[in-house]
């Protein structure tokens, strides 16, 4: 893809965060962007913001753990804009976790694996066939992260395996794409390189009642990128952080290189990878992955 011009951008979770830097970026490099969110005000006053701007950018609520919702998106997509170019699957969200494994509910990991997992297969389902069908250039994007991908931290089993989960779902992806000779392409994005300044931690503002946290489950202390910073620093630890227009930025150019990682470096996470992955060709005990 040389360009972005002319393109159509379909980007979940896409009313705050990494999502929206995303949309604003491409809309600004001539793509017309659909956002879209189950968070409905949000959304709105986010796509106004970009409209103000004269940015290209229109948007549809649509809850990226159901497949029929995002099959209607798609259909809208198709029957309102046209063929859709681009698909970033980042709608994502993180679980307040402090127990051990085996106290965790069933409702928590219902919860994340039913967004992170079941909503970037959700979007491949509702929009790859299409892809295929109008045969134009196009790329899916997921947003994946190191925690699950390259290492797992012990502090957040369900959001681990989660993101481990959308790790191999994009590499089989891409093979089987691959594999069928077609015109789409797949990328997975590591937002980074430091912790993104997001409302990641604070997800659970958009948790559906039926999958409720257990009202006796301990308040977590961290509900923002401030909070973690905070309870850092108090530990004699400085954390750097990311700005959602710096992973946008970084993602874009990544994708018009062809790149299938979109990882930016960070020295700490790669070498507790490279840890990682010396124990098992080592078959070594696997040591505890530190990043900071």
């Amino acid at each position: 893809m040389k360009d972005f011009n002319g393109k159509l951008a379909v980007v979940t979770g896409g009313a705050s965060g990494v999502g929206f830097a995303i949309g604003e970026a491409l809309a600004k490099e001539g793509a017309k962007v659909i956002l879209t969110d189950v968070e409905k005000e949000s959304l709105e006053s986010s796509t106004a913001l970009l409209a103000n701007k004269s940015l290209d950018v229109c948007s549809k609520v649509a809850d990226v753990s159901n497949i029929e919702s995002m099959k209607d998106l798609a259909g809208w997509c198709d029957s309102e804009h046209g063929p859709v170019h681009l698909l970033f699957n980042n709608a994502g969200v993180a679980p307040a976790e402090l127990l051990p494994i085996w106290e965790t509910k069933p409702n928590d990991w219902e919860w994340a694996y039913g967004v992170n997992v079941m909503g970037v297969l959700h979007g491949i389902q509702a929009f790859v066939p299409r892809m295929l069908a109008h045969g134009e250039e196009s790329r899916v994007i997921n947003t994946c992260s190191g925690n699950g991908a390259f290492i797992n931290l012990p502090s957040t089993p369900i959001y681990t395996s989660s993101k481990a989960s959308v790790s191999s779902i994009s590499e089989v992806l891409k093979l089987q794409l691959e594999q069928a000779d077609a015109n789409v392409k797949v990328s997975i994005l590591f937002p980074g390189p430091h912790t993104v300044r997001t409302k990641l931690f604070s997800a659970e503002r958009n948790r559906p009642e039926e999958l409720a946290r257990d009202p006796n489950a301990p308040e977590h202390p961290i509900s923002s990128v401030e909070d973690m910073l905070e309870m850092m620093s108090s530990m004699g630890i400085e954390m750097e952080t990311t700005e959602p227009e710096e992973v946008a930025s970084f993602c874009l150019s990544q994708i018009l290189e062809g790149k299938y990682w979109i990882n930016p470096v960070n020295e700490k996470s790669e070498q507790a990878f490279k840890d990682r992955v010396d124990s098992i060709i080592s078959r070594g005990d696997l040591p505890n992955p530190n990043i900071f």
